[in-house]
């Protein structure tokens, strides 16, 4: 009997709407989905959980943005190399954090799987 890998990703939005989209779409893919609505509430998850597949962070949430949180989690060891997609509603964005992939906002999920490929957390059927 094999064990079941559980693919943990880590959403932070803070729109609700858009937040229950995505992770309609990601648990749909197969991924165990957790959700934080800012970089903040991500950054606690991230302290004290297990460590996910790959983040996928709104650059412009409140309290702690989404450029901040990919910071934190480049200077942080444990957390370094989990792959980054930053997501955006801004047109060509004025700098980008350091993330693997990039998406702008609204997305389909075809972007969405291609972006979850491009980082390593989706498995290809």
């Amino acid at each position: 009997m094999e064990a079941t890998i559980i693919r943990r990703i880590l959403l932070v939005e803070d729109d609700p709407g858009m937040r229950e989209a995505i992770r309609a779409l990601l648990e749909r893919a197969g991924f165990s989905v957790a959700v934080a609505h800012d970089g903040a509430e991500a950054w606690e998850l991230l302290s004290r959980g297990p460590r996910p597949v790959a983040i996928l962070a709104d650059l412009y949430t409140p309290r702690m943005t989404g450029h901040d949180l990919v910071a934190r989690v480049r200077r942080t060891p444990r957390l370094a190399r989990v792959p980054i997609i930053a997501m955006t509603g801004e047109r060509a964005t004025k700098s980008r954090p350091a993330a693997e992939a990039f998406l702008e906002k609204p997305f389909s999920r075809e972007q969405l799987e291609w972006a979850l490929q491009r980082v390593g957390a989706a498995q290809l059927a």
